[in-house]
């Protein structure tokens, strides 16, 4: 079973609050940003279509130059309990003039309404699938923090792409918000679970 981390910088909490707490019928642009530990992390951002509209956007603009990571992500429909694959990349900086040359990108004309779910990995961590339950090409695997880990990608000579720092954009989605980490809902629930009870005592 796969098990996505998500490194949140607080800038990027704030969106997700926003984006959560105003619900809208127009399409709308967002930013994510974090940063990632290990070559095995993958960061969650799930959006939602009100309605099938187009066109959709999906991309990163983090890799600057070799100073982060080489991104690569997938994006996701929600299909009964689910998700199902619904396309993925490595590399494509034509869909933003701020992208470089390793960083990823996902355009579609219309998609249909529904939810979806974009993730965010260092290539080549690819799905190992059509289903997201089938997890990441790098799962199992021993983690490496990123900044010790020789990326396939990266310039020898150079020693780039050592940085963590991650950043997904999505334009045309009607909201948007980061998935935690599995451990960080478990401490929030906690955490919400102990003021209700202090509430009752008192």
């Amino acid at each position: 079973m796969m098990q996505a981390l998500s490194f949140i910088r607080p800038a990027a909490l704030a969106a997700a609050a926003l984006a959560l707490s105003s619900l809208h019928a127009q399409a709308a642009n967002f930013s994510f940003a974090g940063d990632i530990a290990h070559h095995t992390d993958v960061v969650q951002v799930a959006f939602t279509l009100q309605s099938s509209s187009g066109p959709v956007r999906l991309w990163t603009d983090s890799w600057s130059d070799g100073l982060n990571f080489d991104p690569t992500l997938s994006l996701w429909v929600k299909d009964g309990s689910g998700y199902s694959l619904v396309g993925d990349n490595d590399d494509d900086d034509t869909i933003d003039p701020a992208q470089g040359f390793y960083d990823a990108g996902l355009s579609r004309t219309t998609l249909t309404a529904g939810q979806y779910l974009v993730t965010v990995g260092a290539a080549p961590n690819h799905a190992n699938g059509t289903l997201l339950s089938q997890g990441f090409a790098f799962d199992g695997s021993t983690p490496i923090l990123v900044s010790q880990w020789d990326q396939p990608s990266y310039n020898l000579n150079a020693n780039d792409q050592k940085g963590t720092f991650w950043r997904l954009n999505l334009s045309g989605v009607d909201t948007a918000v980061t998935v935690p980490e599995p451990a960080t809902a478990a401490l929030i629930l906690a955490g919400l679970s102990s003021m209700l009870l202090s509430r009752r005592r008192q």
